[in-house]
């Protein structure tokens, strides 16, 4: 009886490892930005080896990776600035009672959702533009027409 569970267990066991061993895995195991930016514009080391200039090739590979650098850089950028003036707005007495969307892009920075008066948006707008980085609000604010 005790061979028979061996039999068993060990056909199972087999089942399983041909099993995950049967899974493919992805073709393509780079598809960060530099990857992508690097298949668009055409280079790949098949044409590095065959193009005329190995140097030119070599300079578009540096330009996709400094691209995806900067683009890393400016969404962790536009993340902080968001961030600060979120936390400018949740800090301040009167924009702190209402929720109000902010998104931030390059410096010019968003703010979106509902307040009780044109003055509680102008306010909103003078905390936003107060902040470090900020270079240009967006005021999308609304209020009850009642309020005006």
């Amino acid at each position: 009886m005790k061979s028979r569970v061996t039999k068993i267990t060990t056909l199972a066991l087999a089942g399983l490892i041909g099993g995950a061993l049967s899974i493919a895995p992805p073709v393509h195991a780079q598809d960060s930005t530099a990857g992508q930016e690097l298949h668009e514009s055409g280079t790949s080391v098949k044409d590095v080896g065959s193009a005329p200039s190995v140097k030119a090739a070599g300079g578009d590979v540096g330009d996709s990776a400094k691209h995806a650098y900067r683009a890393t850089k400016d969404q962790v950028s536009d993340a902080t600035l968001t961030t600060k003036v979120k936390s400018a707005m949740l800090t301040d007495d009167v924009t702190k009672k209402y929720t109000i969307h902010v998104e931030s892009d390059h410096g010019t920075v968003t703010i979106d959702g509902a307040v009780d008066s044109p003055g509680t948006a102008a306010h909103a707008r003078a905390v936003v533009a107060n902040v470090h980085g900020v270079e240009m609000v967006k005021n999308h604010l609304t209020w009850p027409t009642s309020a005006r």
